[in-house]
C-alpha cells in the first residue's frame, strides 16, 4: 500500500502559506485533510492487522517444519490460509482508502459546483 498522504499534506501546507483562503478553499482543505487522516488511519490499522496475521503464519510454518505427517500438512495449510487472509485484508484496506479518496473528490466537486 502506497501512502499518498505525505505529498498531499506537503501540497496543503504550501498552498496554506500562499495567503488567506476563501471559505470555499477552507472547506475543500478540511475535506481533503479529513480524507487524508481517515485513509492514513485505515492504512495504519490494516498494516498492524496484516503484520499480526503474517507473524502467526510464520509461527505455524516454523511449527510445520518441526512436525511431521498430517500435523505438518495441517499446519502448512493453516499458514497458507493466513497468508491469503493477509492479502485479502490488504486489498480490502486499499479499497476502503480508494473509497475515502473518491468520496472526498466527490464532496470537493459538489462544493465547487455550488
Amino acid at each position: 500500500m502506497r501512502s499518498w498522504t505525505a505529498p498531499a499534506a506537503l501540497l496543503g501546507l504550501m498552498l496554506a502559506a500562499c495567503g488567506p483562503q476563501s471559505p470555499e478553499q477552507a472547506a475543500i482543505a478540511n475535506i481533503q485533510d479529513a480524507a487524508a487522516a481517515e485513509a492514513e488511519a485505515i492504512e495504519s490499522a490494516s498494516k498492524n492487522q496484516i503484520g499480526q496475521i503474517r507473524a502467526e503464519a510464520d509461527t505455524l510454518s516454523g511449527q510445520a517444519a518441526i512436525a511431521n505427517g498430517f500435523e505438518a500438512e495441517r499446519l502448512r495449510t493453516r499458514a497458507e490460509a493466513l497468508r491469503k487472509d493477509a492479502r485479502i485484508v490488504e486489498r480490502h484496506a486499499e479499497a476502503r482508502m480508494r473509497a475515502v479518496r473518491d468520496r472526498a473528490r466527490a464532496d470537493v466537486s459538489a462544493l465547487k459546483a455550488q
